[in-house]
């Protein structure tokens, strides 16, 4: 009888973790801003590595871009920009910040965000922020960028009592 008891709680036990455990392990949903927020890390993480597969896979055939100055760029043209003239040698790191998903519908998500890139070259620090807007679009059942834009970032305001 005991024996059956301690059986039967073990099952009641792993019955009630499943779940728990289930959801832990996975990853967030493609309707989640912490999907897109993801592809974006992959890719700046890609730009720093100098990795253009990462661009490759995840941009669509026709990808349009308009870089800082507003100049528009072709899919190509935008992962030559993305990769060229950086090298992996330097000390280079990044960060986003205030990542919104603008839109989202059915096989269709807008996103905007701050990119920080901060880069030491023969020990000067040199620091960019960057706003960019993304368009992701379902082509062939995956999730691809389909147009990014890219600005300057609006400088941080200072509060009058940071100058005292």
């Amino acid at each position: 009888m005991i024996a059956r008891m301690r059986v039967l709680f073990a099952m009641v036990c792993l019955v009630a973790l499943a779940p728990a455990a289930a959801f832990a392990q996975c990853a967030p949903a493609p309707d989640s801003a912490y999907f897109f927020r993801n592809l974006s890390e992959q890719r700046a993480q890609a730009r720093i590595d100098g990795d253009r597969k990462v661009y490759e896979s995840q941009l669509s055939d026709t990808f349009t871009s308009r870089d800082a100055g507003g100049r528009p760029l072709s899919r190509d043209a935008f992962i030559d920009a993305e990769l060229n003239g950086e090298h992996p040698s330097h000390d280079r790191s990044f960060s986003i910040s205030n990542y919104t998903l603008v839109e989202h519908r059915k096989g269709h998500t807008v996103a905007t965000y701050t990119l920080r890139e901060d880069t030491t070259i023969a020990g000067q620090p040199r620091v960019q922020e960057l706003q960019l807007t993304e368009v992701y679009e379902v082509v062939g059942s995956k999730w691809r960028l389909t147009a990014v834009e890219t600005r300057p970032a609006a400088p941080a305001l200072q509060s009058p009592q940071a100058d005292l």
